[in-house]
């Protein structure tokens, strides 16, 4: 641009002092007026590219050939006016716009009427305002022209990208919905998983709808199956219950009535042993009873906590005087392990005891005669004491040991039959311990008995 702009001064050096010559500005030495408005006249329609200003000595602009309105300073600095007619400087050299209150261009300039006695100066703009503004005009079309047809194919591809994204898009949400659509018909068992395939962004918002939804399909279908499996449990349980109320309930029955219809033919002994029975089997019924309300509670968690300190060694030896007799009836061996620790715990006292209860009484029905019951106490890491049942009965086999906590779940023992025992006690067992965050478990092996054990919190 600088090249151009001195090339353009260069070749206009002298068009100030040729518009003087040419159109008579100076006349016997002094400056015709009209002439220099005619000058200016002329030019605005024959050469609009420059524009010629009459200034005086300080720069003051008297006189211009541009349109009212359009100049905007009044005075233009003689610094490069000087330079320029010195000529000694390098162009080019750029002077004021009138038409600016910033902007400077090239310019020729010759004094008036002449050198010797100046009055004024004829400046005239070589590229004016308005050849500015036609050039930038020009450019604008000129680059308009240019870019358009990239701008139009960019515009092209950018709806063949678009249509093609959308169609991916729409593919991918397509095939979402079959599977929701599947999920749903198969009653929201059936999880309509997706392979994923390589080019699927792992990313992006549709993927990670896809896994979510998968996640859910796959958590509902679990919910499906587990609520079929508490159906099934609830059908189990209520036909438990059925039969194991109605086996005491019946005997009883039939004795009552025995002793109703035959009391006139029946001995006073017989009388006795009938309601023996009796008062026996109702007996079994009140504590079904009672551990099936018992239970219900703990899984409603109805049951109040109370924590306390206590030594866990004395409530064990407490619990085995209280199931002494019972043991020496069938003789069997009940006693507490001799290297037992004596260790303070913080549990519900009431709560454990019962725990102590149900497992010694398991053991003592599935221990036979002559057989042995131990209890141990043990402390553990991590502030944790252990307490452990064994016995000595015939084990359980190794698919039993997790079932063995269900409810009116009956392990495959024969002994257990005989008792009419309905599987409520470990599974009380079991509520109480997660009551307390602690776990339970059983070790066991067919033929070589079992041992409970479960931990408890130790006070340090």
């Amino acid at each position: 641009q600088q090249l151009h702009q001195a090339a353009t001064q260069e070749l206009n050096r002298h068009l100030a002092k040729n518009l003087v010559d040419d159109k008579r500005i100076v006349h016997d030495g002094s400056i015709d007026i009209k002439a220099m408005k005619k000058t200016f006249m002329e030019y605005m329609s024959i050469n609009p590219s420059i524009e010629i200003y009459y200034l005086d000595l300080t720069g003051k602009i008297l006189s211009y050939s541009a349109d009212p309105g359009q100049v905007k300073r009044d005075t233009i600095s003689l610094l490069p006016i000087r330079k320029f007619l010195e000529g000694k400087v390098m162009l080019p050299l750029l002077g004021d716009d009138p038409r600016s209150h910033h902007a400077q261009k090239t310019f020729s300039v010759t004094p008036l009427p002449d050198k010797i006695t100046p009055e004024g100066y004829l400046y005239v703009v070589l590229r004016g305002e308005d050849l500015t503004q036609a050039e930038q005009a020009q450019s604008q079309q000129y680059i308009l022209s240019l870019i358009a047809p990239g701008l139009l194919g960019s515009l092209s591809l950018g709806l063949l990208i678009g249509l093609f994204l959308f169609r991916r898009v729409s593919l991918r949400l397509r095939n979402l919905q079959e599977k929701v659509t599947a999920f749903a018909e198969s009653g929201y068992q059936q999880p309509q998983l997706l392979q994923h395939r390589a080019d699927r962004n792992p990313g992006d918002e549709i993927t990670e709808l896809d896994n979510r939804f998968n996640q859910m399909s796959q958590h509902i279908a679990g919910q499906w199956s587990a609520l079929k499996q508490q159906d099934q449990l609830r059908r189990e349980m209520i036909a438990s219950i059925s039969h194991d109320l109605r086996t005491p309930l019946a005997s009883a029955q039939g004795y009552l009535e025995t002793l109703s219809l035959k009391a006139d033919t029946l001995t006073d002994k017989e009388k006795s042993q009938y309601l023996s029975i009796a008062i026996k089997q109702t007996r079994r019924l009140q504590t079904l009873i009672d551990q099936l309300f018992e239970l219900v509670k703990l899984e409603a968690r109805d049951t109040e906590i109370t924590f306390e300190a206590f030594s866990i060694l004395e409530l064990v030896y407490d619990v085995v005087s209280k199931f002494s007799l019972k043991a020496r009836q069938k003789n069997i061996q009940l006693i507490v392990d001799e290297h037992a620790q004596d260790i303070q715990v913080t549990a519900d006292i009431g709560l454990i005891e019962r725990v102590l209860d149900n497992l010694i009484d398991n053991a003592l029905q599935y221990t036979p005669a002559n057989g042995k019951i131990w209890l141990e106490v043990t402390a553990e890491e991590n502030q944790k004491t252990r307490v452990s049942v064994n016995d000595q009965g015939k084990g359980i086999a190794h698919g039993e040991r997790q079932l063995i906590f269900e409810r009116f779940h009956r392990a495959d023992n024969p002994q257990r039959s005989s008792t009419g025992h309905a599987g409520l006690g470990l599974a009380i067992v079991k509520k109480i311990i997660e009551l307390h965050q602690q776990k339970i478990w059983v070790d066991s092996e067919p033929g070589q008995g079992s041992r409970f054990s479960f931990t408890l919190s130790a006070i340090k």
